[in-house]
């Protein structure tokens, strides 16, 4: 159990409807009580928790808590990835999704959170980067159809709707489910080429105690992305892909092919969106790579390093080694 003496607590003023402000000053007094001095940071622009979130070590903290939604969050972890000196980041979730949060199993009601952040574990984690965009992420880059559910969930209706915005605007794409070719490079040679309507570059694949996983050892500890392609014309495609997906002893489908890499070129005709963490991001190509150990991220008793299931992954072979059974 990590013993802390100064934290920065980074704040969303907008995420929750406001609450997060609120929640700041309850857990500063906590702190304090607690015996650990805190400062509260609110954020007025974009860029303001991915600077403050760089300098927490310089600045004397070793503890910061992001309080907001997952692009707050997105900032933070980009911000330490930058930083020379790593400090634990501890998230308390008051977005719309909040998918960082469930990843991490971590608690919602803010007695726990608290006792998660002062008696909860601090695990390194993989973090992955666009050098064509000096951009990070830490979930996952989607192309295709979730860039496009992103795309058609803007802030006002999130605002209004919240969690229902997403499901809304997935079900409105996932009726014309637009194919197109995929071409997958090392930056050197196409290593694959073919169809699909999705194409998923995950770091982390755990949703609280879903195991939704893009292959069996998906996992954000091990310096790899699980990379998929997705291919599904009908409706009985897409149960059969998340079916596979949820339990890797089913039957394999060739509708989703996969296999992992630290490194990875993805072109495709026509060029479509592309977003990040849940965030658009331009259009396709997209470059990528993985940063080990990029952050340590406080995690819930719940969450589990990554469970090796030793099932077999779809055909999808690429030379030199780069599948992993």
């Amino acid at each position: 159990m990590a013993t802390y003496e100064r934290a920065v607590l980074i704040v969303n003023p907008v995420s929750g409807y406001a609450r997060g402000l609120r929640l700041s000053q309850q857990m500063s007094r906590s702190f304090e009580k607690r015996g650990v001095t805190c400062s509260v940071r609110v954020t007025n622009r974009q860029g303001d928790a991915h600077r403050w979130s760089e300098s927490a070590s310089a600045d004397g903290f070793d503890l910061i808590v992001a309080i907001g939604g997952d692009g707050t969050v997105g900032e933070v972890v980009s911000g330490q990835t930058r930083a020379e000196k790593k400090i634990p980041i501890a998230i308390v979730p008051v977005g719309t999704a909040n998918v960082v949060a469930l990843s991490l199993s971590l608690p919602w009601l803010p007695g726990m959170v608290l006792s998660n952040i002062l008696d909860g574990r601090a695990l390194p984690f993989d973090v992955g980067y666009l050098p064509d965009h000096d951009r990070y992420f830490f979930l996952m880059a989607a192309i295709g159809y979730p860039a496009r559910v992103i795309r058609d969930s803007p802030r006002r209706l999130k605002n209004l709707f919240g969690v229902f915005t997403y499901l809304g605007a997935a079900i409105h794409n996932a009726l014309k489910l637009d194919q197109f070719r995929v071409f997958i490079e090392d930056e050197q040679e196409t290593v694959w080429e073919g169809e699909g309507n999705t194409v998923l570059i995950s770091n982390i694949g755990k949703i609280g105690d879903i195991n939704l996983k893009l292959n069996p050892e998906t996992s954000a500890h091990d310096g790899l992305f699980d990379i998929v392609v997705i291919s599904s014309r009908s409706f009985w495609d897409g149960v059969q892909v998340l079916t596979r997906m949820f339990n890797w002893k089913q039957r394999a489908t060739g509708r989703m092919q996969g296999f992992q890499a630290g490194k990875i070129v993805i072109a495709t005709d026509p060029p479509v969106p592309v977003q990040i963490d849940g965030e658009e991001l331009g259009v396709t190509p997209l470059r990528t790579e993985i940063i080990p150990h990029g952050v340590q991220l406080i995690v819930g008793g719940r969450y589990r390093e990554g469970a090796h299931d030793r099932a077999f992954l779809p055909d999808f072979k690429l030379p030199r080694g780069w599948l992993r059974r």
